[in-house]
């Protein structure tokens, strides 16, 4: 009997132990198979996160190149206003250098000679000058055309021009511009495309 009983209980326990392997190899597997999904979801959201931080930085690295693009046509557009506004300062010091009082009688009366030799006998022009300027100007100018000339040509002061003259053609309400303004404006026009030209 206590054979039987025995081998009753070391087939229990076999059947115990082997219940018990079953069920930690089971574990085990279960365990591993949950290890290897961890590991693929974190492969999976590792890879998600890499193509998201190349892409953000793809975008960063394009953004800053096209910041980089408007700093540097904004420093451009400014530099040429700068020029621009350099080479008119320049030209308008030029012109009033020019046209002081010792030369601007000689400038008007050869406009006027010129433009009434050429034809234009029969217009009456008038010059603007500055009202400082008007009685002195008008004097020596008139001195310097011929009398047959004079009759063709009055002079008249102008609030807008600080240098230079401006010529108007009465009868056609035609208007020459010759002020200092004027002729900075125009030079600069010219001289500084040329320039910034140059410069590229």
């Amino acid at each position: 009997m206590a054979d039987e009983l025995q081998a009753l209980l070391n087939r229990i326990n076999e059947e115990g132990l082997k219940k018990a392997d079953e069920a930690r190899a089971q574990l085990i597997a279960q365990a591993k198979a949950e290890a290897e999904s961890i590991v693929a979801k974190a492969k999976a959201e590792a890879e998600t996160i890499r193509g998201q931080a190349e892409a953000d930085a793809k975008i960063l690295a394009q953004k800053g190149e096209e910041a980089l693009r408007h700093a540097a046509r904004d420093i451009l557009l400014a530099l040429r206003q700068q020029l621009q506004e350099r080479v008119r300062e320049a030209a308008l010091q030029t012109v009033r250098a020019t046209m002081d009082a010792q030369q601007l009688p000689q400038i008007i009366t050869d406009v006027v000679t010129n433009y009434l030799a050429q034809g234009g006998a029969q217009d009456d022009l008038k010059v603007l000058l500055n009202p400082e300027q008007v009685e002195t100007l008008s004097q020596a100018v008139s001195w310097k055309l011929g009398e047959s000339l004079k009759a063709h040509c009055s002079f008249a002061p102008s609030a807008s021009v600080a240098s230079g003259f401006k010529l108007v053609f009465e009868n056609n309400d035609v208007l020459y511009d010759f002020s200092d303004e004027a002729l900075a404006d125009t030079i600069a026009a010219f001289v500084g495309p040329r320039i910034a030209a140059a410069l590229k």
